[in-house]
């Protein structure tokens, strides 16, 4: 086992990844990866022990990985979750191909296990076992982290970003410590390494001088050191260095003394190292260049955040962090906090940021915002003024695009640096303003109708906005359906409004959950009104928004923070679980009210409230079975709110009224398993314990049942004799006759005369019934067949018994041929190596290297 090389190939790995500090922001990420790339070099020094130990450690790490398969009760996860363990399980037969596979699962298992410790450890069993939560908690982050892509780098640093920094980094890992360590191939193993280096050049990562030439030259160290290495095992195994230099000390017996090549190499890398970095210097031609456009040209904005991305990056954060502190005036309460505004986009059918006008206006102390659209002097209105401290932790924007929260409508804003205020959705925004710990003062004048008087208003749509009631899908029509239905009793577009709120509110018919892969889409949200029934803020609010669209009220998504809690102090406290999307719909003489669909308290969003102008229906308005009263404070609600999803069809219902969808069930897919877990574990590890044994057993009745002659009889002993020395670890050449493996087996397993004299006579026999004219009698061939067995256990190792009996190899030949072609990677790779190695006329072409 070579620790050196691994030790080194995977520093080799972490000098390379620092590559990407152009790429995200903070170090979270290189730890991460650091952590990533220790797991794949543990895994591959178990890989790297006697086949035993190596087996017995994969089949563990298999049991583990696989447990989500198992728990999650279908049977394609049962059967997919058997095929990993059984596969570990038939590398104690020492065949390359199974070794190879439980390698495989070794290091995937462990990069798996590592991954899901750090980033969803809390929704973990034990914090190491994966289970189906933790897993799709995992692939939340992981969609969150593929996402920012889009972001100008650097990126924020998200849990969603670090963790797919960290897998990558992981799997680059491995296939550097299978190339570098395993193939014995270091050279090769740079190319990999070349991955991290080629991320910072086909981005938008912006130029970092002093910092891209250190993050070079590290990772070019931990190349050289790989070569190093490497070159230093060669020269151990050759012999001793051929040198001039001799000092008076040396001792024929010592091992080659290597230092004076190692310093040669050292000499070459840093020449090396120090040309690639001065030569751009020198050379004007050479330029720093990316695959992509590194930025705008002044003033011109090209990358806009995505506020959803961003939203559930927070949402999913495994430690609640503040993000800011706000002190309102006395006696008023908290205040949502708008950041951005969506709109649906007909051509890719999601809601999407609605992007700064050109008729922004600066924002300085000395004048107002712009008017809020569509609310009108004689609309009662409340007005708020807020002081707001942000913390260091940026919740929304990048580094390109800062907007601040604000509550709606602002109306007169003090804030340092120069910001824009967009005139149609009031948000203030700059493209170079840092928001760690700005402190700034806003006055609000928030709409605050009596429900009588919005009981009157129409939905009028907003002045030069028509694309507000616009919901281009194939999806429609259910849609439609759906939303009639569930405002059938309602007769004016404000109780339409609550009629739809309190449908989304109604204890049990949905769930809130953050543990979600319903799609930002229409038929993403058609399964969510009449299948899945789980979601978070998102979904309740594209749902009502959508349904709003389709009954004639103009509606958009806002996406900020919920109020937050109040302190002891007075101040109100936001942190990233307050992270929120809410739908607003557009009356005339109000303009966008916010209207609140997603549950609060102890069983939803927990801050989440209802404004007083929405909180029930006015006395009398048809349809009110459907409502109930709501809270008006932040304060976490009791009493019902926890009916499981598979309650809800028992709850009045909208099932046949999407197009479909009829008769299908609320019930949550997958939320009752199909088998126990404990039953279901214990059926695929006694499945895979006794299937080759049950396969053997059969094989031997039927091979003596159906022999009914000599000859069939002596073909028969010999079959069985050949697979007992199979199983036992012996191999049976197919050149050999049946003679020649007789005159081997007996002297080199040193069997007794006995057990020799029988062996003899299985093996004429065998050849009588090949190629003589009449075979010989076979009264004792089945004795003599037991009989060796016997003498050949005897001389074996315990062991080796155990895996001839519980893990027979003879019965996993058509399996493995059928494996052969696809699972012999590590064969494959190592003829390449040689043929690319090898040198026509060369004396040393064909020595092992």
């Amino acid at each position: 086992m070579n620790l050196r090389l691994t030790v080194t190939a995977a520093v080799a790995v972490i000098l390379s990844s620092v590559s990407l500090f152009a790429v995200v922001e903070g170090a979270g990420w290189l730890y991460a990866g650091i952590g990533a790339v220790a797991a794949v070099a543990l895994a591959g020094t178990l890989t790297r022990l006697p086949p035993v130990q190596a087996s017995s450690a994969a089949i563990v790490l298999a049991l583990v990985a696989a447990f989500p398969l198992i728990e999650s009760g279908s049977w394609d996860g049962v059967v997919g979750g058997g095929i990993i363990i059984a596969g570990t399980v038939a590398s104690l037969s020492r065949r390359r191909v199974y070794q190879a596979f439980a390698a495989l699962v070794t290091y995937l298992a462990l990069l798996l296990i590592y991954l899901n410790l750090v980033f969803a450890g809390p929704q973990s069993l034990g914090w190491i076992v994966p289970t189906t939560r933790s897993l799709r908690h995992l692939w939340l982050l992981a969609g969150q982290g593929m996402a920012e892509r889009s972001f100008a780098p650097p990126v924020p640093g998200f849990h969603g970003i670090e963790l797919a920094i960290a897998g990558g980094i992981g799997l680059v890992a491995v296939v550097t410590d299978l190339i570098a360590v395993r193939l014995r191939s270091p050279a090769v193993a740079g190319l990999p390494l070349l991955v991290l280096f080629s991320v910072p050049v086909t981005t938008a990562a912006k130029e970092a001088g002093v910092g891209e030439v250190v993050a070079f030259c590290l990772g070019m160290t931990g190349f050289l050191a790989m070569l190093a290495a490497d070159g230093r095992e060669r020269l151990r195994i050759w012999g001793r260095l051929v040198t001039v230099w001799h000092g008076a000390d040396d001792e024929p017996e010592r091992g080659p003394d290597t230092r004076a090549l190692a310093a040669s190499g050292r000499r070459v890398g840093l020449a090396a190292v120090c040309l690639a970095v001065v030569a751009p210097l020198l050379l004007p031609g050479l330029r720093a260049h990316s695959l992509f456009h590194k930025g705008p040209p002044s003033g011109v904005l090209v990358s806009l955040p995505k506020p959803l991305v961003q939203m559930q990056g927070q949402l999913l954060r495994t430690a609640t962090l503040p993000v800011l502190t706000y002190r309102a005036g006395k006696g008023d309460a908290g205040q949502y906090l708008q950041v951005y505004v969506l709109n649906y986009d007909s051509f890719s059918r999601n809601w999407t940021l609605v992007a700064p006008g050109s008729r922004s206006e600066l924002v300085s102390a000395q004048r107002s915002l712009p008017a809020a659209p569509g609310l009108t002097s004689g609309t009662p209105a409340q007005k708020i003024m807020i002081r707001v401290t942000l913390g260091q932790i940026s919740g929304y924007g990048s580094k390109t695009f800062s907007a601040l929260p604000l509550p709606y409508a602002p109306s007169r804003l003090q804030v340092p640096g120069a910001w824009r205020a967009d005139d149609a959705t009031l948000m203030v925004y700059s493209t170079g303003a840092d928001l760690s710990g700005l402190t700034y003062s806003v006055t609000s004048r928030a709409a605050d109708p009596a429900p009588v008087v919005l009981d009157g208003e129409a939905a009028a749509v907003p002045p030069g906005n028509q694309n507000y009631l616009s919901f281009a899908s194939p999806e429609r029509a259910a849609l439609r359906k759906i939303a009639l239905r569930i405002t059938r009793k309602a007769t004016t577009p404000y109780q339409q409004a609550l009629a739809l709120q309190n449908y989304f509110l109604k204890p049990g018919r949905f769930d809130y959950s953050l543990q979600t892969n319903i799609k930002n889409s229409p038929a993403g949200l058609l399964d969510f009104l009449t299948t899945d029934r789980r979601g978070y803020c998102q979904q309740f609010a594209f749902a009502m928004a959508a349904l709003a669209r389709l009954l004639g009220i103009p509606s958009r998504i806002a996406v900020g923070y919920t109020a937050g809690t109040r302190q002891s102090n007075g101040t109100w406290q936001v942190t990233t679980a307050d992270a929120h999307a809410w739908p607003e719909l557009y009356f005339a003489g109000a303009g966008w009210l916010r209207f609140e669909p997603t549950p609060g308290g102890s069983t939803g969003q927990g801050t989440a409230t209802v404004p007083p102008y929405a909180a029930q229906a006015p006395p009398g308005t048809p349809g009110s079975s459907d409502q109930i009263p709501l809270p008006t404070t932040p304060a976490p609600a009791g009493g019902p709110g926890g009916t499981s999803g598979i309650q809800s069809k028992l709850n009045h219902d909208i099932t046949n009224g999407g197009g479909g969808a009829g008769g299908v069930s609320a019930a949550h897919r997958g939320s009752a398993p199909v088998l126990p877990l404990g039953l279901a574990a214990a059926v695929i590890v006694a499945l895979a314990a006794v299937a080759p044994r049950l396969v053997r057993s059969v094989t031997r009745r039927r091979r003596w049942r159906t022999a009914h002659d000599d000859a069939a009889v002596a073909h028969a002993a010999w079959q069985e004799l050949r697979d007992d020395l199979v199983d036992l670890g012996l191999d049976v050449r197919a050149s050999e006759s049946p003679r020649a493996v007789a005159s081997r087996i007996g002297p080199a397993q040193e069997l007794p005369e006995a057990a020799r004299a029988a062996l003899r006579r299985v093996a004429r026999a065998e050849e009588r019934a090949r190629y003589a004219a009449a075979p010989l009698p076979s009264e004792t061939l089945r004795g003599d067949v037991t009989a060796v067995r016997k003498a050949l256990s005897a001389q074996t190792t315990r062991t080796n018994r155990w895996r001839a009996r519980l893990m027979p190899a003879s019965t996993l030949g058509l399996l493995r041929a059928g494996l052969r072609h696809w699972l012999e990677v590590f064969d494959w790779l190592d003829a390449t190596r040689l043929r690319m190695r090898r040198s026509p006329g060369s004396e040393l072409a064909d020595r092992p290297g």
